[in-house]
């Protein structure tokens, strides 16, 4: 099979490149031994590398947004460390939003890099433009989230498929590009009769199939899926995923493969990835990471898995509070406002669940997310009293229900302290006042990435030099 690649739905992204029969043509030449010890190296080595990789999206639009809004970037990817070996697939998770696709593209410089490096068999192409790109592009493909708007609406099938191969100078005539297109259209489970027909004559199936055969075109090391089947039918992804299953095996591709969905990710995933507001925070093999989870948040995104076997149904864990902007992520680690594990100040004298209900509180609380005059509103149209006591009553049996009268007594004080200076329009002494009664360990320092069974989880309560008993988790 000759190798393939995918071409990009932007222009810029469609140009693969011609340059790129050097490598192989050079390898020719080499002894047995040199090519045994090149393949040791290659095995152990990673095939694509991130280095500590940001990508920041720059927000303001002009002078006087510069001048009077808000300039903070969007911090899409922050400081991402990722290795995709030869032949594996590496799956990365997390809820939509948490920069995950970014990652994907910022992997094969669709977007530029903001820090760090990114390595390609140990070579460097941080930030490659166009042009010096393009001998990589024969290796590093990707199929994209949404298969027809990657398909130009103008060509055929045809002309989609044999534009990587005649950018990279592929075939020694047109006939030749035909046959090699109508190969990779029997390898994608399509017909020759295809080859004529434009994407819009496609089910989303096979446009989805079109779009794996063009990222196949120039027969790549590696490819990057993006979401590739969360907008097909279960029976349809079921396909695509047993055919990305087939090539990998006979192509001995590797796979990074973006995704939300985690029953999907234990069937194709060698390793996983978790990634949570622009940051790594856990990977393991794929057995170890569904047996023995160690994040709070990979544990919580694994109880939302539908699973048909009562008996292997574990409690739901539902995530309190808003997901935190890109633009202003928490400090220290920046899932605490919403872990159900957040560690409690040494002197705590309550529970964990009861720490966590004071804890998510004090959230609300900072985020301006208490409406006070919205609860007395609703109190008017209720015939109940609305006096500021009555105000902050409320809001204590709305955002502290049942556990409120559970609380140590100094919790629950603070908690109606902060809520009547809330119903008084106190909101900065409010702030105050829950800042100082329900402090953290865990939003002081950035956890440290602790090694694990095949991977590495960055959580405080998993690292042995802080404070917190792992057995919550």
């Amino acid at each position: 099979m000759s190798r393939s690649t995918d071409s990009a739905p932007a222009p810029a992204e469609t140009e693969s490149t011609s340059a790129e029969t050097t490598a192989s043509e050079t390898d020719v030449g080499t002894s047995a031994s040199g090519e045994a010890n090149a393949d040791a190296t290659d095995a152990e080595a990673p095939l694509l590398a991130a280095r500590n990789i940001s990508k920041y999206y720059d927000q303001s639009e002009g002078f006087l947004d510069d001048l009077i809004g808000d300039a903070r970037p969007v911090r899409a990817v922050d400081g991402v460390d990722l290795e995709v070996r030869r032949g594996e697939t590496l799956a990365v998770v997390g809820e939509s939003g948490c920069g995950k696709s970014t990652l994907g593209r910022t992997l094969l410089n669709l977007e530029s890099v903001t820090g760090g490096h990114i390595e390609y068999r140990g070579e460097d192409i941080t930030g490659l433009s166009g042009s010096a790109m393009q001998p990589y592009r024969r290796d590093l493909q990707m199929v994209f989230q949404d298969p027809l708007a990657s398909l130009n609406p103008r060509q055929t099938v045809g002309e989609i498929l044999k534009a990587p191969m005649e950018v990279h100078g592929i075939g020694e005539s047109d006939e030749e590009r035909t046959e090699r297109v109508r190969e990779l259209l029997g390898l994608v489970g399509l017909k020759e009769g295809h080859l004529d027909r434009y994407p819009r004559q496609f089910s989303g199936g096979q446009q989805q199939r079109v779009g794996v055969a063009r990222a196949l075109t120039l027969s790549p090391e590696l490819i990057v899926a993006d979401e590739p089947v969360s907008a097909l039918d279960v029976s349809v992804q079921a396909q695509i995923l047993d055919l990305l299953d087939d090539l990998q095996t006979e192509l001995d591709l590797a796979l990074c493969f973006v995704t939300h969905d985690l029953s999907v990710v234990r069937h194709v995933a060698d390793r996983v990835a978790v990634m949570y507001l622009g940051e790594i925070i856990e990977t393991a093999p794929v057995e170890e990471l569904f047996a023995n989870p160690r994040h709070p948040y990979t544990k919580s995104l694994l109880s939302a898995v539908p699973r048909i076997d009562p008996a292997a149904r574990t409690d739901r864990t539902v995530l309190e509070g808003t997901v935190p902007s890109p633009a202003d992520p928490p400090s220290g680690c920046r899932f605490h406002t919403r872990c159900p594990a957040v560690i409690p100040p040494a002197e705590w004298a309550g529970t964990q669940a009861e720490f966590k209900s004071a804890f998510t509180f004090r959230n609300r609380v900072l985020g301006e997310e208490i409406d006070p005059e919205a609860i007395r509103t609703r109190l008017s149209a209720e015939s109940a009293a609305t006096d500021n006591d009555a105000v902050a009553t409320r809001i204590t049996e709305r955002f502290v229900p049942d556990t409120d009268a559970q609380l140590p007594a100094n919790a629950r004080k603070a908690i109606e302290n902060a809520a009547a200076r809330l119903a008084n329009g106190e909101t900065e002494a409010a702030k105050t006042t829950v800042t100082e009664a329900f402090p953290s360990p865990c939003e002081d320092e950035t956890p440290r990435d602790t090694p694990t069974e095949g991977g590495h989880v960055a959580c405080h309560r998993v690292d042995p030099e802080m404070p917190g008993d792992p057995d919550v988790l």
